[in-house]
């Protein structure tokens, strides 16, 4: 397939289907669909439910690359325009999701992808393009990095638990227990020297 032969078009509705194939393809399923609503429902279904709110989202755009000669999809990309920064925000194009099918990779479609994500920007007249990533997804990395995009931050995730067990952060119960006592520790030597004046 040469790279004319991928187009990029916005997703729509029928294109759930084997938007959930190329999701599953890639073992992704296990990121795209929380464990709560995993639990209700297949994972299918509930990842069929994901793809109709991304669809339906004013504030998402979900582009797709298509291999025109057998007509079927081999990549997508989930947009989002969002500010970068605090204290200076700058206007940047987020694509949370950049995939590709194993097949269809070094053949042009993240290429297309990505040409489709600098074109949006360039609708919205927003000058820079932020690509999420897995930090072990080398070949990823390394094919961002060639084409010009540089480190931004690093993000670090840690359950509430973790980190509570290395803080040493005590249970609620104990936490209302010594707060209590300091204050009573704050106003006891206060009252003795009260009386004693």
């Amino acid at each position: 397939m040469s790279r004319g032969n991928v187009r990029v078009r916005q997703a729509v509705p029928s294109d759930i289907a084997e938007l959930l194939i190329l999701t599953e393809d890639n073992g992704l399923v296990e990121h795209a669909v929380p464990r709560a609503r995993r639990a209700r429902k297949s994972t299918s279904a509930a990842l069929a439910d994901r793809y109709s709110q991304l669809l339906c989202d004013p504030e998402r755009l979900v582009l797709v690359a298509v291999d025109e000669e057998k007509e079927r999809l081999v990549g997508y990309a989930v947009l989002l325009e969002e500010q970068v920064g605090v204290l200076t925000p700058t206007a940047t194009i987020y694509i949370s999701h950049l995939l590709v099918a194993p097949s269809y990779r070094r053949r042009g479609a993240g290429r297309a992808l990505l040409t489709g994500a600098v074109r949006h920007a360039e609708d919205r007249d927003i000058d820079h393009v932020v690509v999420g990533v897995q930090v072990a997804a080398r070949d990823a990395n390394r094919y961002l990095a060639r084409l010009g995009f540089a480190p931004l931050v690093v993000r670090r995730v840690a359950s509430v638990s973790a980190l509570r067990r290395s803080l040493g952060i005590v249970d609620s119960i104990d936490r209302v227990a010594l707060r209590r006592r300091r204050s009573v520790r704050g106003v006891l030597p206060n009252r003795a020297v009260g009386r004693g004046a």
